[in-house]
């Protein structure tokens, strides 16, 4: 749970139920927190599918609390990792107890049993973060499936936080973006690696044709301009978000 938390890789498809982020993101003590995944030889869509619902059925003889659950998978293929799966902690005790129940554990062995050539997960690479929520949806996104980018920024010279603050007051003046979109500041509860981040950003969409819509709509607004004077983002400048399809696995 050290290192800067970087982004992933590799596509699937599986089935879901209705939740997503914004119900964590929406409460005031959630969490939320990242699990690099890496797929094995015998990954696929159906024995993921199987592990999933072991894993639900484990969380709940253990008891653990949850607003639900993810598993994001990357636009852009990176080495490191394939996929991420999310946790959406009810509160940081929540987390600890659940964490502290499974490990060293018969769920754990048990787990790692089941996983062995379908997937890894590396503990040196959880991330957890507190979210605060920017824009609430117009609408509860109940289709089991959305899609995210993330956005790790520093401020360039000359600028802080309060200008963030006057970005996001105008850009809360916009309301014909779709229903389903939302955004939230995601504060981390470890030390990140340098570059250090001042904030970090995520936008959530309902799907693809909602981002393109959506960013039509800021694109012709003087925002763009002013985000790029503002802030520096993912090591470029060109504000391209690092963006994910997510599927819920939990609710």
């Amino acid at each position: 749970m050290k290192k800067s938390f970087l982004l992933l890789t590799s596509l699937f498809l599986i089935g879901a139920c209705s939740q997503s982020e914004q119900e964590a993101s929406s409460q005031p003590e959630s969490m939320v927190e990242y699990t690099w995944m890496k797929a094995g030889p015998n990954f696929s869509a159906q024995n993921l599918a199987g592990l999933i619902t072991m894993w639900n059925t484990m969380l709940d003889e253990m008891n653990c609390r949850l607003n639900g659950a993810n598993i994001l998978t990357p636009e852009a293929a990176n080495e490191g990792y394939d996929f991420i799966w999310v946790h959406l902690w009810t509160s940081q005790s929540a987390r600890d107890e659940c964490w502290n129940a499974w490990e060293g554990s018969s769920y754990q062995s048990d787990w790692d049993t089941a996983i062995d050539g379908v997937m890894q997960y590396d503990l040196d690479n959880v991330y957890l973060f507190k979210p605060t929520t920017g824009r609430i949806p117009k609408k509860q996104n109940d289709t089991g499936s959305f899609v995210n980018s993330f956005f790790f920024c520093n401020f360039n010279e000359g600028f802080a936080m309060s200008d963030l603050d006057s970005y996001r007051s105008e850009l809360a003046n916009i309301e014909s973006f779709s229903d389903y979109h939302w955004y939230v500041l995601l504060e981390p509860m470890f030390v990140p690696d340098d570059p250090k981040p001042d904030f970090v950003w995520l936008d959530l969409w309902g799907s693809d044709a909602d981002k393109a819509s959506d960013t039509e709509i800021w694109e012709s607004t003087d925002l763009p301009a002013k985000a790029q004077a503002m802030v520096s983002c993912n090591q470029n400048q060109n504000l391209e978000g690092i963006s994910f399809k997510g599927t819920v696995i939990r609710s």
